[in-house]
């Protein structure tokens, strides 16, 4: 059975396992605010789901993401929009970000291609992720005048590391996934094109654990490693609005945005 949500998002769901797919078919499939959105609201309707026990998140066939949609206009025509309304679509990214950390499925990131700022940010959120062997992560935040937001700097530092999270943000590299496994960053790697194959057997490997007991350890171990993360992050949208805005924001981005 397959649902459709927004323009890009597919929800196939085959006994007690969702596949969830996002994939624009423009822009290396860079997150726009519809899609944002749909994430948001798949994410919200499987939490309700006491059928579906596993969930692998994939992008497009060739690419994961390209991150945040650096041309859309909904996300960055907003001169004449309120503080209030600015605020709310800043935090929109944070707020996807969460929904799918608090689900109560057990989810799986399947990733080709490259993984880039905020679509890595949503990779994280995942509780495994499986790379294709040519697969690449990259934060470029800081190179387009922005920062690292949705709530990735906790996640990241819990999985890699303070000192892998600083240069993986500072210095921008791309992170091959032998480098990538050694920090810890993928759970498994797969051959090119197989990434939802093996991210699927996991899925469906984990399935087998009785469903109450599976929530209840994800529950468990998630409110040890995220404690703090509110507290830590809670103002991130607000940083990404000054940062954005800046005079070194703009010279940053128009300087991306002109090559």
């Amino acid at each position: 059975m397959e649902h459709q949500y927004g323009k890009s998002v597919t929800v196939e769901i085959e006994d007690q396992h969702a596949l969830v797919r996002f994939d624009r078919g423009v822009n290396r499939n860079a997150l726009d605010q519809d899609t944002i959105l749909a994430l948001t609201q798949v994410a919200r309707d499987l939490t309700d789901s006491l059928e579906v026990h596993t969930v692998v998140l994939t992008g497009a066939r060739d690419i994961f993401s390209a991150g945040i949609d650096l041309k859309d206009p909904e996300k960055w025509n907003e001169a004449d929009l309120s503080l209030i309304k600015r605020r709310d679509i800043a935090q929109r990214g944070a707020r996807l970000c969460r929904t799918w950390e608090e689900m109560p499925q057990l989810t799986i990131a399947a990733i080709e291609g490259f993984a880039v700022g905020g679509a890595a940010a949503l990779a994280v959120t995942c509780d495994w992720r499986v790379a294709a062997a040519d697969a690449v992560f990259y934060i470029p935040e800081v190179k387009v005048g922005l920062n690292l937001g949705w709530g990735a700097i906790p996640r990241l530092t819990s999985i890699i590391g303070a000192a892998r999270t600083k240069r993986a943000i500072l210095l921008g590299e791309k992170l091959p996934m032998k480098l990538a496994r050694d920090w810890g960053l993928v759970d498994e790697i797969a051959e090119k094109g197989q990434a939802i194959r093996v991210a699927t057997d996991l899925a469906r490997r984990a399935g087998t654990t009785p469903p109450a007991l599976l929530r209840m350890t994800k529950e468990a171990v998630n409110a040890s490693a995220t404690a703090l993360n509110k507290l830590t992050t809670y103002m991130d949208a607000d940083q990404a609005l000054v940062c954005r805005d800046s005079v070194e924001g703009k010279q940053a981005r128009g300087s991306v945005l002109s090559d």
